[in-house]
C-alpha cells in the first residue's frame, strides 16, 4: 500500500486484490485504524539466511560449562 498527499488531504492505494478480498467497490467509504497487534511476515528464503547467519556466527561452549539460571538472575 501506499500513502499520498492531495490537496484535499491523504490517498492510500490498496492493491486490487485486498480491495477483491473486502469486497469494496469504487466510491466506498473506509475507516483506517491502527491495529493492536503488529504482524510481522518474513519470506522463507529470508528465515533461512537469517538461521544460516545464526549458525555461522555462533561460537562453541567450553565442554565443562553449565548454565547457573539463580547466578544469572541474580545480576
Amino acid at each position: 500500500m501506499k500513502l499520498t498527499k492531495t490537496p484535499d488531504g491523504y490517498v492510500v492505494q490498496v492493491p486490487d486484490d485486498v480491495v477483491a478480498a473486502l469486497g469494496l467497490r469504487d466510491g466506498d467509504s473506509v475507516r483506517v485504524s491502527r491495529p493492536s497487534v503488529v504482524e510481522l511476515t518474513v519470506s522463507p528464503e529470508d528465515r533461512d539466511s537469517a538461521i544460516e547467519e545464526m549458525k555461522r556466527l555462533a561460537r562453541p561452549l567450553p565442554a565443562d560449562y553449565k548454565f547457573n539460571r539463580e547466578e544469572a538472575n541474580s545480576r
